[in-house]
This record gives C-alpha cells, sequence and structure tokens, in this order.
C-alpha cells in the first residue's frame, strides 16, 4: 500500500507589524502545500482578530507560553505526557519551518540577543528547524544601525529573510520596509520544500550586479543593472541545496543566508574571482552586467571641470563568458546572459553563435517594468537541447529563476558525469 507523502508543518508566527493584517492570506496560500500552525505575539492580536487566523488555518492560535491559556498538541494524552506542561517544545519539534511573518522591529531585537519572554521568542530559542523572517516596518526603523546589525547577526546564524521590499508604506513613507507579498512568500516556502536537497554535492557559482570601472578616483562608469536577477538565481540554487559562491559588484541588496559571498567592483577583479571559483563548480551562472569597456587611463587625481569637451578612451574589458567556456570541462553547466534594449532575437542569437554557452538567458533591458532594477523579467533562452529559442513570459524574477535552474539542471544530466572519457 502506497503511502501519502509527507504534508510539511509550518509554524507560523505573527508580530506586531500593521501588515500582520496580510497574514488570513498568507495562510490560505501555504495550506495549499502545508499545515500551518499559528503563534502570535500580544501586540500581533492586537492587529489581526484570533479567530480569523483559527479559521484560516484550521487549529487553535497559540499566544501564551503557560498551560491554561495554550491549547495542548492535538494527540497528546491528557496529563500524562510531560510536553503537556511546556506544549511549545512538542510542537517545535514537529516543525519544518519556523516562518515569522511579519517580523516586526522588536521581534527582531528580542531573536538577536536571544531573548524568550514570550512564547513565540521561546519557539525560536528551541526550533532546530529553518528559521526564516519576512520584516516589515517603517523605513527609518529598517535603516537604524541597532536594525541592521540584528539583521547581521540572524543572518549569520542562518536566519533567512524574505525581503523587505521597497515601496509605499502604512505610515504614508516611501522606501525600504514593505512586506514581502504573501503570494511571494507562499512561492519561495513552497519550492523550498519541493526542491530542498535536489541539488545537494553542486557547487554553483553565480555573478550578479553591476561593475565599475574608474574615470578618476571620485567617477566611475557603470551600469543600471541592480543584482536582482542574479541574487534570485543564486537563492533558487540555495532553496535546493546547492553549495553556492555569490561573486558580485556594487549592490544595494542583502546578502544572503547559506551562500559564500565574494564582493568585487570592476571587471577585472570579477574576472579574476570567477575564474578561481569555475574551477571546481558544476554550474556557473554569468548573470552580471559586466562593463564592456573601462578607462584606458584613469586620472590618479580628480579631474577638474573645463569649459571644452573632456574625452575618455576607453578600452574593451576581458571577455569572461568567452574565457571560462574555452576552460569549461565535460560536466560543467555554463548559463551566460545578454541585455539587449532592441532586436533581443537577433542580437542574442549573435551572441550565442559566438560564444556557445549551454544556456544563453537574452532579457530585454532599459524599460521601466522589465529587466535591470525591476522584480520583473521576461526571457529568451537559448540551447542545444531547444530546437527553437524558449519564450518565458514576463514574469517575477524569482519564478524566473526555478525555471532557468530547471531548464540547467536537464542540461546537467545530458552532460557526461565527472571522471568519464569522451
Amino acid at each position: 500500500m502506497a503511502h501519502s507523502p509527507k504534508i510539511p508543518k509550518v509554524l507560523l508566527g505573527i508580530t506586531g507589524s500593521v501588515a500582520a493584517y496580510k497574514t488570513v492570506e498568507l495562510i490560505h496560500l501555504l495550506k495549499k502545500f502545508s499545515e500551518v500552525h499559528v503563534v502570535i505575539t500580544e501586540a500581533g492580536s492586537r492587529l489581526v482578530p484570533e479567530k480569523e487566523l483559527r479559521r484560516a488555518s484550521g487549529f487553535p492560535v497559540w499566544k501564551s507560553l503557560f498551560k491554561g491559556s495554550t491549547p495542548i498538541p492535538p494527540g497528546t494524552p491528557s496529563g500524562s505526557h510531560p510536553f503537556a506542561v511546556v506544549p511549545h517544545i512538542e510542537f517545535t519539534r514537529q516543525a519544518d519551518l519556523v516562518l515569522i511573518a511579519p517580523a516586526s522591529a522588536d521581534f527582531m531585537t528580542k531573536a538577536a540577543v536571544g531573548l524568550g519572554n514570550d512564547l513565540l521568542s521561546t519557539l525560536c530559542l528551541y526550533a532546530t528547524c529553518p528559521i526564516w523572517m519576512a520584516p516589515a516596518m517603517n523605513v527609518n526603523m529598517w535603516n537604524h544601525p541597532a536594525i541592521r546589525q540584528n539583521h547581521k547577526i540572524l543572518r549569520s546564524r542562518g536566519v533567512r529573510f524574505l525581503g523587505p521590499d521597497r515601496g509605499h508604506l502604512a505610515c504614508g513613507d516611501v522606501g525600504e520596509g514593505r512586506f514581502v507579498e504573501p503570494t511571494e512568500i507562499s512561492f519561495q516556502v513552497e519550492t523550498y520544500f519541493k526542491s530542498h536537497g535536489s541539488w545537494r554535492g553542486k557547487r554553483v557559482v553565480v555573478t550578479a550586479g553591476p561593475t565599475q570601472e574608474d574615470i578618476d578616483p571620485v567617477r566611475f562608469i557603470t551600469n543600471r543593472s541592480s543584482g536582482k536577477m542574479g541574487y534570485a538565481l543564486a537563492q533558487a540554487a540555495l532553496n535546493r541545496g546547492a553549495e553556492v559562491t555569490l561573486i558580485h559588484g556594487p549592490t544595494s541588496l542583502a546578502p544572503l543566508t547559506g551562500a559564500r559571498t565574494i564582493a568585487v567592483r570592476t571587471a577585472e577583479e570579477m574576472r579574476l574571482e570567477v575564474h578561481k571559483a569555475f574551477q571546481g563548480a558544476d554550474y556557473l551562472i554569468m548573470a552580471a552586467a559586466v562593463a564592456d569597456y573601462a578607462v584606458k587611463n584613469p586620472a590618479k587625481s580628480k579631474m577638474k571641470k573645463s569649459k571644452g569637451v573632456l574625452s575618455i578612451t576607453l578600452r574593451k574589458n576581458p571577455d569572461i563568458l568567452g574565457e571560462v567556456l574555452n576552460k569549461k570541462k565535460d560536466h560543467q553547466v555554463v548559463v551566460g546572459f545578454a541585455a539587449e534594449t532592441d532586436k533581443l532575437r537577433t542580437h542574442a542569437k549573435a551572441k550565442w553563435a559566438k560564444k556557445p554557452c549551454d544556456l544563453l538567458i537574452a532579457n530585454r533591458v532599459g524599460g521601466k517594468d522589465s529587466g535591470f532594477e525591476s522584480n520583473h523579467n521576461e526571457i529568451l533562452a537559448f540551447s542545444r537541447i531547444f530546437s527553437k529559442p524558449m519564450i518565458l513570459k514576463r514574469e517575477l524574477k524569482s519564478r524566473l529563476a526555478e525555471k532557468i535552474l530547471d531548464i540547467a539542471g536537464k542540461i546537467g544530466e545530458t552532460l557526461l558525469p565527472k571522471g568519464s572519457p569522451r
């Protein structure tokens, strides 16, 4: 008789952020693939009715540390089990993921210092499963040095962060601190459960963001790449259990929990790090927007403004993708990117003919709703496993990243294993 697949258990922690009102929607989304149990703080309970959370999850809502106001875990024999006194221990032991959404500034501070003065903070101290947080707060709170330090501390302990996003906030301000949409949180959780471990043992190198080429000590040439596509690809590989090295140019994105991160600035610095990391890689994903040109003779001191026209001589930067293709081993999968403003198919096809990587991802840039600086992208994918370019329509970069890795994984399965003769 076939056994039903195990339904993952999510412990959803709700704290005192205004975004708590979105958690009912989040529960409904999470319930499509998991069992959701809710733990709420006292402040959180002032913002969203517990009866709505109970109706959405189908289980009692937990709030207190103490027996009498906290439900006993289902199936626990009354009065006979030691965990009847401390039910949070047994419940957390069964969880596959602790998701704090929204995570307030107050709760992040508690978690960073290891305070356990309510049920939710105590559960986080006991939990051995992964802990994720989706912060939501005012932009000034998010940028406060204490909160940024707590964010750094929690990441160093393995806590994964979803967001925050940038946009209009409930207080009327605009900036970073916005709660990630429930659909995106749900997608990340579902993807984690579905794919976790599928790439265990694989070594993935991802490049992301722009490079900067000096004009003088205070000016440089760069481009509008935000690094979001590369970071999404690195996160997708982490979701699958891969060992990930992220080589990135200057970005404002938060570091990824679990990735080996190498910060570079110039194309030459990126070139050196890529060649070192590529030696032991199974997958190399070149999502960075590396500058094609650099200033031939950067000034050693600040160039002064003059009335005349200023001319700068540029030289070509090294072709990193072309170089790694010449060194590529049989088992290695190389994914290249082509950013174009027009004639996407024509220009990308020409690049792929010149640099026949295993997978070439072409995306249109220069617009407002896709490509550079956007959360969305739309791409054409060129590969020898396709009879014609595959079109992936406009979608969030996180979702496209999963699809790109699916294609790269299929390509990897067609290549010779390590050590096999040609």
